[in-house]
């Protein structure tokens, strides 16, 4: 929809006076059931009517500590160095990768789930803010006014 925008603000430069104004569909009622009784051809198009293409900015995640174990399990790939090679893949026997993400095996309780940087403030903030963030736990009523 913004690049029939952008085509609708181009061709408006070319009159002397235009003037687009929007109409809530409260107060448009009458001519949303005008449409809907007339009978109207409809027309599809095979290919859009604008030929310029969109970008969209893309970002690229930098390269993590938990990285080499990733292309290790998912691809085998290795450094060069033995020393390093070998440190990797006795490091990667603690991991494990589950629909996709890595996780970190754990003795006694679930496997957990390693995240980067945004992915820790966004659960931290969760956790602080979010819906339990008022939990005061379980012995609050041992707490004096």
């Amino acid at each position: 929809m913004e690049e029939y925008l952008k085509q609708v603000k181009k061709l408006m430069q070319s009159f002397k006076e235009a003037e687009v104004l929007y109409i809530s569909r409260g107060l448009n009622k009458k001519a949303d059931s005008l449409s809907k009784l007339a009978s109207v051809k409809v027309e599809t198009f095979g290919q859009p009517s604008i030929t310029e293409v969109a970008l969209t900015n893309v970002e690229v995640q930098e390269e993590r500590c938990m990285t080499p174990i990733l292309l290790y399990l998912r691809e085998g790939v290795v450094p060069e160095k033995k020393q390093e090679a070998r440190r990797l893949k006795i490091k990667a026997l603690k991991y494990e990768i589950i629909e996709g993400a890595l996780y970190r095996r754990s003795y006694l309780g679930p496997s957990l789930k390693c995240v980067d940087l945004t992915e820790a403030e966004y659960i931290i903030r969760e956790i602080h803010e979010g819906i339990i963030g008022m939990h005061m736990g379980v012995r609050w009523w041992l707490l004096e006014p």
